[in-house]
């Protein structure tokens, strides 16, 4: 068993990830759920829900919804 952790190049320059968290925004995160087949704009709702899923204080709503966003029906699933 390795203990390698693959590292990806999402072409992101240091300028673009300190202008997105400026923003609010985990450029990183973001292309990572890209990458994943997750368009632009769900994977921006779904960044704002992880983190109440994660600390216990989402809705059931947003929790269903964050389980849609990442079902392969509405991920661009690469084949």
């Amino acid at each position: 068993m390795s203990d390698e952790i693959e590292i990806q190049d999402y072409g992101v320059t240091v300028e673009e990830y300190l202008d997105g968290m400026e923003k609010g925004i985990d450029i990183l995160e973001l292309r990572s759920l890209e990458e994943w087949g997750v368009p632009t704009d769900l994977a921006l709702e779904l960044m704002t829900i992880m983190p109440k899923v994660a600390n216990g204080t989402a809705t059931p709503d947003e929790i269903v919804r964050s389980l849609m966003i990442m079902s392969p029906p509405l991920r661009q699933v690469k084949e």
